[in-house]
This record gives structure tokens, sequence and C-alpha cells, in this order.
């Protein structure tokens, strides 16, 4: 820590300003202001009110235990931002923005306060401010502690995450975490919050097995309470994962646990995601009229929650889909009209439900339609189930197509379908 006099002595060059200009401020001597910038003499009271107000940093910390307390308060801003209580985050945030103002004398608080600033940015959704601000902290880089360096790869994470760029995410929360654990318990943030990202990140991406390994490294006094959201989350993925890996048994355990706990709660998004992941695994052990059970009630409780409504979509969708299994076709298209009406203002719906139409197509066989039925699947279907990082349904058309074509015996066009499940397999591993 430089002393006092020095850092407003860092604060006076920055504004270009001679030594004579601070004492007509202070209605002092050059000499005297000379003595105290080579700490041989100390400013007063009175004299430290002006220039903090001078150069606006009134409230702000310039002593060593001033910076640890505030230090204390810019966590306490960050864990409000984190639990959400974004209105109670810019009542604080007001009383800690002058932070930044200390940035030619101090290199540690501004730059943890613009941290703090961008995941508050995350959290409010404003994506553009968030970028601009870790854009513009690279070039501080050189000045970063261990510290900054670490919560400018979580943020960046967070905001690869909030676009949906799982896979760069990925790569920033590694790089956080070999910070983290290079400086263990030194840096004041916990491995847990690193690996539940990293789990999400893979859940997303549907790489199961990874997710599982870091799913392990969470410690499980995390989600010892288990009426939180957080927990059901947790729990919600662990089970996701297992039955993507095969492990049916295993997820439905936990699902129907979860789906009892988010009851109690009145958690309609985790009783509704349980019911959806309850009927995906009926549906891939082929108990279709079951699965269909699972669905429905997955959609009524789904319809509560306006703002889960693409887990709603994929419900309708997979319901469809074990109803074409059971080949109840005039069921499905009576059901499909009414869907196409419905008032869902979803980015993808009609896609979900053209994409059904031409599935029912290649399961009756209609060969007047298996042609567009081919080519709405391979352009527009299979795409937007892989952008939207849903792969396995992906793989259930190929393996449509792959049947159609080896019916039809064009061959070539069977392995070229094989072709691609085996990349899109390889993705996943």
């Amino acid at each position: 820590m430089i002393s006092t006099a020095q850092k407003f002595k860092l604060l006076r060059k920055s504004k270009g300003m001679v030594q004579q200009e601070i004492a007509d401020m202070l209605s002092t001597s050059q000499k005297r202001i000379s003595r105290i910038e080579n700490d041989e003499d100390e400013f007063n009271e009175y004299e430290l009110n002006i220039l903090k107000e001078y150069f606006d940093i009134v409230g702000m910390p310039l002593t060593a235990f001033e910076c640890e307390t505030f230090k204390g308060s810019l966590y306490a801003w960050r864990d409000t931002i984190r639990a959400g209580r974004l209105e109670e985050a810019k009542e604080m945030q007001d009383e800690l923005c002058k932070a930044v103002n200390l940035d030619p004398c101090d290199d540690d608080l501004p730059i943890l306060y613009r941290l703090f600033e961008i995941l508050l940015f995350i959290a409010e959704g404003n994506l553009n401010a968030a970028a601009d601000g870790l854009h513009s902290l690279e070039n501080s880089f050189d000045k970063m502690t261990q510290e900054h360096q670490y919560y400018h790869h979580f943020h960046m994470g967070a905001l690869h995450v909030a676009r949906k760029h799982f896979e760069d995410a990925i790569s920033c929360y590694t790089n956080a975490l070999d910070i983290l654990q290079s400086y263990n318990g030194v840096l004041p943030d916990s491995e847990e919050k690193v690996y539940y990202n990293l789990v999400v990140c893979y859940t997303e991406i549907e790489r199961p097995s990874h997710a599982i390994v870091f799913l392990s490294e969470i410690p499980k006094t995390t989600f010892e309470n288990k009426l939180t959201t957080r927990s059901l989350g947790i729990d919600v993925m662990r089970a996701t994962n297992y039955y993507k890996i095969g492990l049916y048994g295993e997820a439905e355990k936990v699902l129907r646990n979860c789906f009892s706990r988010a009851t109690s709660i009145k958690n309609d998004f985790y009783a509704g995601l349980s019911l959806c992941h309850l009927g995906t695994i009926q549906r891939r052990l082929g108990n279709w009229n079951e699965a269909i059970g699972y669905f429905d009630r997955a959609i009524d409780i789904l319809i509560k929650d306006k703002h889960h409504a693409n887990y709603r979509i994929m419900s309708i969708y997979l319901k469809f889909r074990c109803m074409i299994e059971l080949r109840k076709f005039s069921d499905v298209e009576k059901e499909l009209a009414k869907a196409k009406s419905a008032p869902i203002n979803v980015e993808g719906y009609l896609i979900y439900l053209e994409a059904l139409k031409h599935i029912m197509h290649l399961n009756k066989n209609m060969s007047y339609y298996n042609i567009n039925a081919v080519n709405y699947l391979v352009n527009t279907a299979i795409p937007r189930f892989i952008s939207r990082n849903n792969r396995f349904e992906a793989l259930d058309c190929y393996k449509l197509l792959e049947r159609h074509e080896n019916k039809s015996g064009t061959i070539k066009k069977a392995l070229e379908v094989n072709r691609a499940m085996l990349a899109i397999r390889e993705r996943m591993v």
C-alpha cells in the first residue's frame, strides 16, 4: 500500500496538475505540498476533505484499513447480484461507483468494481455493455491480480452462457478453475461455482460424461437443503445426464424425488421439467403411453410458467413423437392443427410442428410426400435441433431417415445419413 499522500500525488498527475495548483486549492505553499508528497508532512482533515471533493472520491477508501473494508462491501455487492436481488444491488452500486475514480492510484479496487459491474450487466441482460466492459479490461491485464483474472474469465464465461455459446463458456470457466486451484484458499470464491457452471454447459451441449464428472466435484454441502431451487437444478441436471448415458433407473429415482420436492414448494418450473424428463425416459424405453401421460402433465404445469415456454414446446413435440410411434396419425393431425393455431409466440415453434408433420409422413411411408419430408428434416429440422444443442432429437430424426433410405434401397444416401450420425455421436463424447 502506498501512502495517502502518494495516492493524491498520482491523482494530481493524472489530471495534469502541478504542485502549485494543489497548493493554491488548499491555501498553502508549494514547498509544503512537496514535503507531503515526499511523506515528510501530512494533509490535515480539512485538506483531505477538499481533495476528496475535487477528485470525486468522497466515501472512497485511501488507507489500508479503509481499502479492506471497502473490498468487503464489493464482495457483499457481488453476492447480492448473484442472489438475483438486482434492485438492492443497484442501490448498493450508488455508494460504490466512485471507486473507478481511484484508478490512477489504486490498481485493485477500480478493476474489482468494474468486474462486478459487468456481473450486474449480465444479470440485467445488458450483454453488450458486459461485453464492452470485459473487452476494455483486457487492456489492463498487466495490472490485474490473479483475483481479477479469475473474475474476468468467470464473467466472460457467464456472458457466453447468456449468449448460449456454451463451448466458449467452457473454455473460460476452465481458465477460471485453473487460477482458482493454483491459489486454493487465497481467492475469495469457491470452486463449486465453477463446477456448477461447467455442469450447466456440458449438459446444454449434451456431453453427459463430462457433466457427470463435474457433478461429482460439487460438494454435498451445496445442496443439503433439498428445497432450494439450486439443489433442484443440480439434481435435475444429474438425472438428465444419467439417462443420456443409459442409467434410466437412477435417473427416474432422482426425478421422482425432484418432482415431489418441487411440488412441495410450488415450483412449477422444476415440477414440469421433472415430468418432461420422466416422459423422455419412458419414451426411450418404448413405453409410449406412459410417456404421453408424463408429457401431458408437464404441458399442463408448464403453461403456468411463461418464462420457460421452450420446455413446454419440447414436451408437446415429444408427446406427438410418441403418438406417431403408436401410429395414432389421425389424432396427431387434429392435435397439430390445434397446436398451430395456439397463441405461442416462441422462435422455432412452427419448425417443430412442421417437423412432426414430415416425421409422420415418413412413418406412414407416404411416398408422395417423402422427398419433401426428407428435405425438410435434413435442411431445417435437424440443423435447428443441433443449433439448440438438442442432438439426441437430431439423432432420432437421422435414425428415421436411415430407415427410410434403407427401405427405399438408396444405400448411398443411407451411408451419408449414417456418417452424419457418427459425427454427432463423436461430438457428444
